[in-house]
């Protein structure tokens, strides 16, 4: 399969599904996509961002190799949304390893407290507070934010306010 070409047929759940069963737990197919999906041309990258987040809630091992390209790639200047998202969303699901943790609590925290997409802000609320349990000391700070978050959408978004209350009450557990 020509995972380049499969990708740019139709952007869809179909697809999606098809190139997940293809790739299955095999590296070197992992890796032929992360080539997609890191060199790809903005188009190609958005939808790739998809099927990598779906391969890794499956398959969490098969991004290890790839965690310093996925924060290089939040780094470029003009991904789109869903490249965003979906990095975040990845971060949800598997474990952070230590060397990067620091750094990606900061990219996380920042899109709390900037202008990013409601399902970039929920996931980062999660991945940060994933990172508060290896860091306790962050805790204060992530609960004010979150705290100010529900202040800012008590009227707005259900996923910021559903999330932010999800998190306070763990929070706030020792």
């Amino acid at each position: 399969m020509n995972l380049h070409q499969e990708i740019l047929k139709e952007h869809s759940k179909a697809i999606v599904n098809k190139i997940i069963d293809y790739i299955g737990t095999d590296e070197e197919l992992f890796a032929e996509l992360m080539q997609v999906f890191l060199k790809g041309d903005y188009i190609t990258t958005q939808r790739s961002s998809w099927i990598v987040s779906e391969c890794v809630e499956l398959y969490p091992f098969l991004i290890k190799p790839y965690f310093r390209n996925l924060i290089d790639k939040l780094h470029e200047p003009n991904i789109h949304d869903a490249v965003r998202r979906n990095i975040v969303r990845i971060w949800q699901f598997i474990e952070i390893p230590e060397e990067f943790m620091g750094e990606v609590y900061d990219i996380c925290f920042r899109y709390l407290t900037g202008n990013e997409t409601i399902a970039v802000v929920v996931f980062s609320m999660t991945v940060c507070f994933n990172i508060t349990k290896y860091f306790p000391e962050l805790k204060t700070e992530l609960r004010v934010t979150i705290e100010d978050l529900l202040l800012k959408h008590q009227n707005g978004s259900a996923g910021i306010n559903s999330r932010g209350k999800k998190v306070l009450a763990e929070l706030k557990k020792k």
